[in-house]
């Protein structure tokens, strides 16, 4: 075995990487140190990380060449997703990374897929875990379109990553330590509706590690609720930490190419300590059965120390794992201190008095735990006092007083518990230690300007302010000529119902198109009907879920296949990769007869670049993200018009059509895990107050807003702008409570009904 710290040579590991995080130099140097075969940084100003302080690309390219010069590799996360004021620093860096190589960009948005694909196919593209790969077709159809590896998504059984590794084609990378949203990846839209805050960017507010309580009277789905008094609640949603430290043999026979370490992040000595455990158990496979198990409790002594949550397998072992939440445990990482028995001001700052449950230092970073409001603060002790006196550090069990620096405002009524969550001084070890500086001084990385400038030419990317209107020429005040409203080309409206019995239903609007889940009920209605529906003037659509389960994958396609025999030719995505369902039907262009293939807003859509990768999949439709502000959705459409006139594409109904949600509950939540301890169709509520209900769907489990989501009063600004058809979705609640809600909004008379907005008025962070 090699010694610790070293890590063996290349030839004698298992073929399987171990992937390390770095949000630091330190935390680099000491991820090398300890033997990760390669690390991932995150793309300055555009990682799915908000970090206090992004790498520079001069550091960055210090990093490629010290990995590189150590036989391991480098990946850069460039997995936000792009607005489109941020389109020409994103171009900026493409050519800079393409100047550095990099080992692989990491990305999610297809809107860089379509720039990297076309403009710098020199780089080596991943799909983030943000994509949602959660089944074989998937990764397949994802290989196809330019990835090298697909990062798979969080939920998956080992079963079922076996099934998606036995299907070939696809290089894996699986998330194997650190903490697992609730989530899955790329659908949550909790932090970002909920807070204005996108996880899709960055910036989430974890939501899900907050304490909620369950809320007595009737709920309902969807419903405002008039429950007034809080049953009990807890951390319903917080996750435990991901650990397969114990299943790497199984996973090492699956073909797995790469074990992800979460955690850019954490502190040093979490990466420092974690890698080490992980490499140790890795080096060892080859071993003896008693040397393996001394080694593995060797392993897990050091993730003891790592300071992380409470460790599970996940989802690994089972699809529906039980102590994967603890609800009466609060989500945070690190070692628990105790609970705060007295908070005292003291000049401007806060005093902290508890009993300690662990040892604690001077330098040691601590996060305090607000429990009423949820709220969270870090700092680094300066001063700690035993006794009235002060002292450099103490014990587990004496009693302490901890000063907090900084504002000591804090709310009446605080519960709070205090947690450690690294040791030492982390940011003065961080600032010690630096890859290079006199050589990082001497290359000052610049982007390739004629290159870029290439690029968004034929993007026809513009500055904001640049005067250029996002509606174009040819479209009025009205929303669009009187040719086109009579054509239902412009401002139409898309109706999404739950089954077809609703269909017979009298709706408020005129609707071009009926959205109809694809599932076993509306199937089960198809069958009644001679497999043909009802007969009504109005074509339908049927929607494909964004999430189908391994197991389930035959079943779609063979609904699929039935539906195209039966005369149906409009379908609605919820995932890029389901295209493959439809690869051998594709045989004519939409808006010529042919089959016509939608996306829905799952596709996350943010950007022009993105608009473009859709058209190219031969999409006739795809609505744009929900998240977006109006700042971003009229730029956006303005570009990708402006490329379709450049390219002398009328809007004759071969272009591509962009629609947008303007009704509906969408799920905040789309989460794999039934607990027991979930009450579904009960209102639960936060720290502020807010109210939302869980549902089950099809073994999904759902968060939805007591508030319905409306850009309604908007309709006419969003058809001005470009938008070709509004979505209005009566599947989140009773058929009949959501029309007469619909309809309220439409009138914008009297006493509305209470709605949110999203980030429409404000600016998508």
């Amino acid at each position: 075995m090699a010694p610790r710290g070293q890590g063996g040579t290349a030839a004698e590991r298992p073929s399987m990487e171990l992937l390390a995080p770095a949000g630091s130099m330190a935390a680099f140097e000491a991820a090398l140190a300890e033997g990760a075969d390669a690390v991932y940084v995150g793309a300055p100003a555009f990682n799915a990380r908000a970090l206090a302080r992004d790498f520079s690309h001069a550091e960055i390219g210090a990093m490629i060449r010290q990995a590189h010069e150590q036989g391991r590799k480098l990946y850069i996360a460039m997995n936000s997703l792009i607005r489109e004021d941020e389109m020409h620093r994103a171009v900026e860096a493409l050519s800079i990374f393409a100047r550095l190589g990099p080992d692989a960009l990491i990305i999610q948005d297809l809107g860089l897929l379509h720039l990297v694909r076309h403009y710098f196919p020199e780089l080596v593209l991943h799909a983030s875990t943000l994509m949602s790969v959660h089944n074989s077709a998937a990764a397949r159809r994802l290989t196809g379109m330019g990835f090298e590896r697909v990062v798979l998504a969080r939920e998956l059984t080992m079963e079922e990553i076996g099934k998606v590794a036995g299907q070939g084609g696809a290089e894996l990378e699986i998330f194997v330590h650190g903490a697992m949203c609730f989530s899955y990846s790329g659908l949550c839209l909790f932090s970002s509706l909920h807070g204005g805050r996108s996880s899709l960017r960055g910036q989430c507010v974890q939501p899900c590690r907050r304490r909620y309580s369950w809320q007595s009277g009737h709920g309902g789905r969807g419903g405002r609720g008039s429950g007034r008094s809080r049953g009990k609640g807890g951390y319903l949603f917080s996750m435990n930490d991901l650990c397969g430290i114990d299943l790497l043999p199984a996973m090492q026979r699956l073909g797995i190419a790469s074990l992800k370490i979460e955690g850019r992040l954490r502190s040093v000595e979490y990466v420092r300590k974690t890698v080490r455990a992980y490499r140790l158990v890795l080096d060892s496979l080859g071993a003896d059965s008693d040397s393996r198990q001394q080694v593995l409790a060797e392993a897990h002594r050091l993730l003891d120390e790592a300071m992380g949550r409470r460790r599970t397998p996940g989802f690994f072992l089972d699809s529906r794992p039980a102590q994967v939440v603890t609800p009466a445990v609060s989500g945070n990482t690190g070692l628990l201190l105790g609970r705060v028995d007295r908070l005292e001001r003291r000049r401007g700052k806060a005093v902290l008095h508890l009993r300690l449950r662990g040892d604690v230092a001077v330098g040691d970073r601590l996060r305090l735990h607000d429990e009423a409001s949820g709220e969270r603060r870090a700092f680094t002790v300066h001063t700690l006092l035993v006794g009235g006196k002060t002292v450099k550090g103490a014990r587990a069990g004496q009693a302490a007083a901890i000063v907090m620096p900084g504002d000591a405002a804090f709310a009446r009524g605080f519960h709070g518990l205090l947690f450690r969550v690294d040791v030492g001084s982390r940011k003065g070890r961080e600032q010690g230690r630096r890859v290079r500086p006199g050589r990082m001084a001497r290359d000052r990385v610049t982007p390739d300007r004629g290159r870029v400038e290439t690029v968004l030419d034929a993007l026809q990317w513009r500055p904001a302010g640049s005067g250029r209107s996002a509606a174009g020429s040819s479209r009025s005040r009205s929303g669009g000529s009187r040719q086109q409203r009579q054509r239902g080309q412009v401002g139409t409206w898309w109706v999404r119902l739950r089954s077809l019995q609703a269909v017979r239903r009298r709706l408020p609007v005129r609707p071009a198109r009926i959205l109809l889940p694809l599932n076993r009920e509306t199937m089960a209605e198809i069958g009644k009907a001679n497999r043909r529906g009802p007969s009504t003037p109005v074509p339908l659509v049927w929607c494909l879920p964004p999430v189908i389960q391994e197991a389930d994958l035959d079943w779609y396609a063979a609904q699929v296949r039935m539906l195209l025999e039966n005369g149906f030719s409009e379908f609605e995505l919820g995932h890029c990769s389901q295209v493959a369902l439809f690869s051998a039907t594709m045989s004519r262009p939409a808006g010529q007869g042919g089959l016509r293939l939608h996306g829905g807003y799952t596709f996350n859509m943010l950007n022009s670049a993105a608009l473009a990768a859709a058209a190219r999949l031969g999409l006739a439709g795809v609505q744009f993200a929900l998240e977006t502000d109006e700042s971003n959705l009229t730029s956006a459409l303005a570009s990708f018009r402006a490329v379709l006139r450049r390219r002398q594409r009328r809007d004759d109904g071969t272009a591509m059509k962009i629609g947008l949600l303007a009704y509906g509950r969408p799920p905040l939540f789309t989460a794999r895990l039934q607990a027991e301890h979930f009450r579904y169709r009960q209102e639960f509520a936060s720290p502020r107050g807010e109210r939302f209900v869980l549902d089950r769907d099809h073994g999904l489990t759902h968060a939805r807003s007591t508030l319905p989501f409306s850009l309604l009063r908007f309709r006419n600004e969003l058809f001005r702008a470009g938008v070709d058809y509004l979505v209005l979705d009566l599947g989140g609640g009773p058929l009949k409570r959501e029309v007469e809600t619909l309809s309220a909004l439409l009138r914008g008379t009297g006493r509305l009904p209470p709605a949110m907005e999203g980030n429409y008025t404000g600016a998508l962070v």
